[in-house]
């Protein structure tokens, strides 16, 4: 059965748990009928400034998910610091 329907929850999740490295792109594609990813995964590394870090701290901030948060700041500071070591 096919559903359209976006679900925002999960793709934040989905965003949160590849930037991580939490799973892979492989893993998602062997495991989810849908994918929902707030960038193109199939794209280049995203940059330490890119928006889509606000917008996923901006999210699990309102979902009360501050550990979340925490780590992509900490892999933004690391994607930083690699640019200018």
């Amino acid at each position: 059965m096919e559903s359209n329907n976006f679900d925002e929850d999960k793709c934040f999740n989905n965003t949160y748990e590849l930037i991580t490295g939490k799973r892979s792109l492989i893993d998602f594609l062997d495991t989810e009928d849908e994918l929902w990813f707030l960038h193109d995964p199939n794209k280049e590394k995203l940059r330490y400034n890119d928006p889509i870090y606000g917008e996923l701290i901006n999210y699990f901030i309102y979902t009360e998910e501050y550990e979340k948060c925490a780590e992509i700041l900490e892999i933004q500071e690391k994607l930083k610091q690699s640019l200018f070591n």
